[in-house]
């Protein structure tokens, strides 16, 4: 009987073995995205702003930005960023979605929806850091043919409210 307890032991710490979080959960009960929602995206051409809070001025600033977005691989979406008269700020992202498309950059999608336009909206939610202080945050990415967007807004712990701390609005 002994033999037999320890031989099932066995077994199932060697079926186990490997198996990720991601994979023993494989099955998705909330939102999820693909990277198929996010191949409209892919080109050049998008133009708009970047509206941020400046918190050492208490005011809204707002720059010019255009964006490239690379064609989806695998799992993962490139875009590069390119502000016009500040090149020095010019970067590199990526939207990263987890194996069961539950997570984007790490972060769980709480909503997927459609707006008026027909555009997919996604977002997230995380707690997290803004401005050294303690925060739930909120990213809402609005994806179409002629419409991208993404916005970061913040609750600061203790209060009720979300505010806008930064977007990217995008056209082409």
């Amino acid at each position: 009987m002994k033999n037999l307890i320890l031989i099932a032991l066995v077994m199932l710490q060697t079926g186990c073995a490997g198996v990720t979080s991601d994979q023993a959960n494989s099955t998705p009960t909330g939102p999820v995205a693909s990277p198929e929602d996010f191949r409209v995206l892919s080109g050049n051409g998008w133009k708009g702003h970047l509206t941020y809070l400046d918190y050492s001025s208490g005011s809204r600033s707002q720059i010019p930005v255009e964006i490239q977005v690379d064609e989806p691989n695998g799992r993962s979406l490139s875009y590069s960023i390119k502000y016009p008269g500040e090149t020095q700020y010019n970067s590199s992202e990526k939207i990263k979605l987890s194996r069961d498309g539950r997570k984007l950059n790490g972060d769980l999608i709480s909503t997927r929806k459609r707006n008026s336009s027909g555009d997919l909206v996604l977002v997230t939610t995380y707690q997290g850091k803004d401005d050294n202080r303690s925060a739930d945050i909120r990213v809402t990415y609005e994806v179409g043919r002629t419409t991208f967007a993404i916005a970061k807004e913040v609750r600061f712990e203790g209060d009720t409210d979300y505010f806008l701390r930064n977007q990217y609005l995008l056209a082409r």
